[in-house]
């Protein structure tokens, strides 16, 4: 009973980490769709004005 405070810290302090570490890796795919996406509309767009004849 002595070690309990001690031991429950720990859990916290671990608990937390693992938290901390989920949400970075969440963030970090969250960025990585994001730039997938970005990246897949300028193709889109790049196609798109290649394909229209010029207005002059």
């Amino acid at each position: 009973m002595q070690n309990l405070p001690i031991i429950v810290i720990e859990g916290v302090l671990v608990f937390g980490g693992v938290l901390l570490f989920a949400w970075w890796q969440l963030r970090e795919l969250k960025n990585l769709e994001r730039e997938r996406e970005r990246k897949k509309a300028e193709q889109r767009a790049a196609a798109a004005e290649s394909e229209t004849p010029p207005s002059s």
